[in-house]
């Protein structure tokens, strides 16, 4: 559950903004704000963008959807109240239609993207990015249609595109602003858990305790 230790300071890279995505100011203090404390306890930041991102997220988006309508969709809408079934259709009218080319050819854009990130990860061993570009959304906001559906994968794609690819991803709370949750994602490669479990440790020792958050 160890790998070989780094031979001098780890890397890390940090990720507060990419083309194309509004991050939250809230979630740029969380990521400065863990940023400082990592190099406190002897990592080196610096600010790098990973790769592809973007698409990473949109494979997810239609790899996932191509599953769920041959798997999920026929007991979803038989048994799924409106609440799922409208949030499903919302997600869907994102999706590419999917024939086995299609999906042949996912599968193979996925393999790139894994050997992209593979590299990055070579040099940076350790990925300092958001869980969510955004603050948390209200209650419902997935039940607005697709343009508020768009919004809601376009802010959650940091989780989105360490998911096709397989990639250790933990989210590590970092206080609360305004009343709600903020927190920060490390990302590391593939059996390198412990690096995320060792910086996390950090994150937390600087924390504190977790305080309840109120339900109003």
């Amino acid at each position: 559950l160890e790998g070989a230790p780094p031979a001098g300071p780890l890397r890390v890279a940090l990720c507060t903004a990419l083309p194309g995505y509004a991050c939250d100011p809230e979630v740029v203090d969380a990521l400065q704000r863990a940023a400082r404390r990592l190099e406190s306890a002897g990592y080196r930041v610096e600010p790098v963008e990973p790769p592809r991102l973007r698409e990473a997220a949109e494979l997810w988006l239609a790899l996932t959807m191509a599953d769920s309508r041959l798997l999920v969709e026929p007991a979803l809408l038989r048994d799924g109240d409106q609440t799922i079934r409208q949030a499903y259709r919302a997600m869907d009218a994102h999706a590419p239609p999917f024939d086995t080319e299609a999906y042949m050819r996912a599968l193979a854009a996925r393999t790139g993207l894994m050997r992209d990130w593979a590299l990055f990860l070579q040099r940076h061993p350790l990925l300092l990015m958001p869980v969510s570009w955004r603050h948390p959304f209200p209650v419902d906001a997935d039940q607005r249609g697709a343009d508020a559906m768009r919004d809601l994968l376009d802010a959650q794609s940091p989780l989105l595109a360490t998911a096709i690819l397989g990639l250790p991803g933990l989210s590590v709370p970092m206080g609360l602003r305004q009343g709600l949750p903020t927190g920060v994602q490390l990302v590391s490669d593939r059996f390198r858990e412990d690096l995320c479990l060792a910086a996390a440790e950090v994150l937390e020792a600087e924390a504190g305790p977790v305080m309840p958050i109120d339900p109003a």
